[in-house]
């Protein structure tokens, strides 16, 4: 492909086709009526030679030509914008508010640290914690009502930057005089109890289930709730035990339960930061990233 023949309206084009996946909508995104927008996606196609988006009952589907092309023409976009940019990015001077998506124990970890900071080097941020929601959360950073999730994540879409900055484990707590459980908890024992999960899926399954199975095994899950940092207290006052991150042992302990070791076999995870490339254009953004990944405790860290 020629460089010089090439016009930057058509990427922007291209890069409201993939988000909309319809050529009316992209259109009405940049500004362009339907017509004019067809016309695009006819000279991007001849320009990469690549039907690009093939139209189907749900939309305009990209090819894998396209999807390899999207985040590339949206760092493109992105660099350019910020090339144009009028002015230096501050942060002192710096009087946004950002939006986190986080569970509350990665906020515990994260935020007496990162706020500490933010206190000197950026003070006129204001930062908002909200819950993280993994059905919703991709849409709602695209749409930029979030400006950075943090969590751990399976598979994303290339167009979206991601980062690993805390490492963790499972361990098992429950009361401290719990009458089922002697010096170990043995898996036996573990299988017999009752369980409490943490999930934000509203149903009764977990990672944890899901390895029981290949064992042969099951547990009865008879409690879930949405929030770490408020179980232990449930588990201090019932013969409940849960399955929780290791981070959340100290809590646990203060709590009054005891801690064990899984009687199973769990890799261990990572939470990671996941945000856009626009965000990643972005002079904040960067600086976001950057404040958070230097927030996490050194023994935390992957």
């Amino acid at each position: 492909m020629n460089i010089n023949a090439l016009d930057l309206n058509l990427l922007k084009a291209f890069d409201a086709l993939y988000q909309e996946r319809h050529v009316g909508r992209a259109g009405s995104r940049i500004g362009l009526a339907q017509p004019s927008m067809s016309n695009a996606l006819a000279r991007l196609r001849a320009q990469f030679e690549d039907p690009l988006f093939q139209r189907s009952r749900s939309g305009m589907i990209p090819t894998d030509r396209a999807e390899e092309l999207a985040p590339q023409i949206k760092q493109a976009l992105a660099l350019v914008s910020d090339m144009l940019a009028p002015a230096r990015f501050d942060p002192q001077l710096a009087m946004e508010r950002v939006t986190l998506a986080a569970a509350d124990l990665v906020v515990l970890t994260l935020a007496p640290a990162l706020m500490r900071r933010l206190e000197r080097t950026a003070p006129g941020l204001r930062v908002s914690f909200a819950p993280l929601d993994k059905a919703t959360c991709l849409e709602e950073l695209e749409a930029e009502s979030i400006d950075l999730l943090i969590g751990h994540f399976g598979q994303l879409p290339a167009r979206f930057h991601r980062q690993p900055i805390l490492g963790d484990g499972f361990v098992c707590i429950a009361r401290a005089d719990h009458p089922d459980i002697k010096t170990e908890l043995d898996l036996e024992t573990y299988v017999q109890a009752r369980h409490a999960l943490v999930t934000l899926s509203h149903d009764f399954q977990g990672e944890v289930d899901r390895i029981l199975r290949r064992h042969g095994r099951q547990r009865e899950v008879v409690m879930t709730c949405t929030q770490f940092t408020a179980l232990p207290h449930v588990i201090a006052m019932s013969d409940l035990i849960a399955t929780v991150p290791a981070s959340l042992s100290k809590i646990a302990r203060q709590a009054g339960c005891a801690v064990y070791p899984l009687p199973i076999d769990i890799p261990e995870w990572q939470t990671e930061l996941v945000w856009t490339q626009k965000r990643q254009a972005s002079p904040l953004g960067r600086f976001l990233v950057q404040s958070i990944e230097k927030a996490v405790p050194s023994d935390r860290r992957p």
